[in-house]
């Protein structure tokens, strides 16, 4: 995947871009704000409810367990792979193909994502 190549850029168009860009910068200041407040809320409903549906008037919160996950350490040390193979699964060490393999041939492997955009 290749960059597009950008025309000369007028003066009217660096205004434009400049302007963009200094909306981006207070919109993502402006969610990166709510999300503080939003993660402020959900632990006082977490800290003050229990788990369940509870009406607080003109709403409904709904207070729900936290989800379980296994814990990969712990449980290597409790059943370690000499004593139970059948727990275990090979997979490709991408840090080892890399050292391996050209970067010419690794080339065909990787995708590209969406180019990102940062404003300083």
């Amino acid at each position: 995947m290749s960059d597009t190549t950008a025309l000369p850029l007028t003066a009217e168009d660096l205004l434009e871009l400049d302007q963009l860009a200094a909306e981006l910068t207070k919109r993502m200041a402006a969610i990166e704000a709510d999300k503080e407040r939003v993660d402020e809320i959900k632990a006082i409903l977490r800290g003050r409810l229990p788990r369940g549906t509870h009406n607080t008037g003109s709403h409904q919160v709904l207070v729900k367990a936290g989800s379980r996950r296994l814990n990969a350490t712990r449980l290597t040390t409790a059943y370690p792979v000499v004593e139970h193979p059948e727990l275990y699964r090979p997979v490709i060490d991408t840090t080892a193909v890399k050292t391996h393999l050209a970067p010419v041939d690794l080339a065909q492997f990787q995708d590209a994502g969406t180019p990102t955009v940062e404003v300083k």
